[in-house]
């Protein structure tokens, strides 16, 4: 190329202030606040209840006692045949929920421990509402293979302890497994859940009063926000990072496992394994993005939850629909 024709090359176009400060609210990471603008942005969404707020509760606590004293109640004295479940039916429904809130509780762990050891910056304003997600769905599913007992009071013949009974726990039954998978799983994900909350309520603790002083001070364990802490907590979450991804892993596929030990047509397959994994990401990022959204709306949390945090997301779920439809 000629002097003359390095010469004619044109300057790239410059932004205009209208696109540069879409591009910085695009992106938080671009757009950074005072601190204690921030905590007192959270805080707010933390403390302002109004009264939709409560009439949700209500509606939601109404629909929890009709539906633990009334359906379950009138199952455990009529029997489990009100549900469907006779021979040669022996799940039913039941199963079906248990499966979906077993996969949305991947959500968390994926989004969060994941994306942590790939060391995705993006995570950090979505990782809180995807772990406690986790939490939620873990004990909600924990709850189905208790229904599908008949007989709740018994829970403990499926728990794995040294005893005399000999026939029970009967490790050759699909209950059993579900059992210690989903504890492991549940206290597994508490704790990672809880780790990283600690410095936040100790945030919390120090700008509030009352019995919600006394409460976070008890949740934040004496923090002090130290470099030793600091340097102390980073090393518990990336040990736990690693520690909980193969326990995420291994759940879906003992649920699996309740369908591909049977001798069913269909079902006794090996690939039942990674087909419910693939699955249960698929469908657990979809309900992060799905909560992000009414998180976002109803609590003004616009500044943190931003267009790349939906569109990285939505990468997740176009990666993991595929691998699904494979």
């Amino acid at each position: 190329m000629s002097v003359e024709g390095i010469g004619t090359l044109r300057p790239l176009p410059q932004k205009t202030e209208e696109e540069e400060r879409h591009h910085l609210q695009k992106h938080l990471l671009l757009d950074p606040r005072p601190r204690e603008e921030m905590n007192r942005m959270v805080l707010g969404a933390m403390l302002k209840t109004g009264p939709a707020y409560w009439s949700l509760v209500a509606v939601l606590a109404l629909i929890s006692i009709i539906g633990l004293f009334g359906v379950w109640g009138y199952q455990i004295v009529t029997g489990m045949g009100v549900a469907g479940i006779r021979r040669p039916v022996f799940w039913g429904m039941y199963i079906v929920n248990f499966v979906f809130w077993i996969g949305i509780s991947h959500s968390g762990t994926f989004v969060s421990a994941v994306l942590r050891v790939f060391k995705a910056e993006f995570r950090r304003p979505i990782v809180r509402a995807s772990e406690l997600m986790t939490s939620i769905a873990l004990i909600v599913a924990g709850m189905y293979p208790l229904i599908h007992l008949g007989r709740a009071w018994r829970f403990y013949w499926m728990v794995p302890y040294p005893n005399q009974r000999q026939l029970w726990p009967n490790f050759h039954s699909p209950l059993v497994w579900d059992m210690m998978a989903i504890l492991t799983y549940l206290i597994g994900s508490t704790i990672y859940l809880y780790l990283p909350l600690i410095p936040d309520l100790a945030m919390a603790r120090d700008r509030t009063t009352g019995w919600r002083h006394r409460l976070y001070r008890l949740l934040a364990l004496g923090w002090r926000g130290t470099e030793v802490e600091w340097h102390h907590l980073r090393s518990a979450l990336n040990i736990l990072a690693f520690a909980i991804i193969p326990v995420m892993f291994s759940v879906h596929t003992i649920v699996s496992w309740d369908f591909g030990m049977t001798m069913k047509v269909g079902w006794h397959s090996s690939i039942f394994g990674p087909y419910f994994i693939a699955g249960a990401i698929f469908s657990g990022v979809s309900a992060v993005v799905t909560v992000l959204l009414v998180v976002r709306k109803t609590m003004d949390l616009d500044y943190f939850l931003r267009e790349e945090h939906f569109d990285a997301l939505g990468k997740l779920i176009l990666i993991f629909s595929f691998i699904w439809t494979y």
